[in-house]
């Protein structure tokens, strides 16, 4: 997803490539030509945050429909998102399964966290009058030549049922 983010914040589309020599032979853009360069990783700890927050607040096919007969389903991009929380009440059971419901949608639809490094914990040190519940998100970029750790907050407002992502 980062080309072509990152073509569109530069506005690459707006600029005209029918480039032609003398003879009215096509010329390769020097873009296109050009190889790419290396992401840099706080470009990447941005990606991963901007596709983190877009899959926990898309909610997911099994939320409105029955998948237990259907598992290939369930684990495909079909069903990518996360369960809807809008409709149920969260009590202190239901804040286990949603941290449960979290690591399995990192697991399932974020290929670049190495899976065995995925780590999701409940912080109990905010003010339970923000109607908020934080939880810690840990695990390691699969990055070469080094994995690149990454630290995410993931606030969940108990009134909407949203998820902001965001560093930490």
């Amino acid at each position: 997803m980062y080309a072509f983010r990152d073509a569109h914040q530069n506005k690459d589309a707006r600029v005209a490539l029918d480039l032609r020599d003398e003879g009215g032979e096509r010329v390769i853009a020097q873009r296109r030509a050009a190889p790419r360069a290396a992401i840099t990783e706080p470009k990447l700890r941005r990606e991963i945050s901007i596709d983190l927050d877009a899959l926990v607040n898309t909610i997911n096919l099994g939320s409105s429909l029955d998948l237990s007969d259907y598992d290939r389903v369930g684990r495909s991009i079909l069903n990518h998102g996360f369960p809807d929380l809008t409709r149920l009440s969260i009590d202190e059971h239901r804040l286990d399964t949603v941290r449960e419901d979290l690591a399995r949608a990192l697991l399932t639809y974020e290929p670049r966290l190495i899976a065995k490094s995925v780590v999701v914990e409940r912080d109990g040190g905010l003010d339970p009058a923000e109607l908020k519940v934080r939880f810690l998100v840990r695990a390691d970029l699969n990055c070469e030549p080094l994995n690149v750790p990454v630290q995410f907050v993931a606030d969940l407002e108990l009134d909407t049922g949203k998820i902001a992502i965001r560093d930490r």
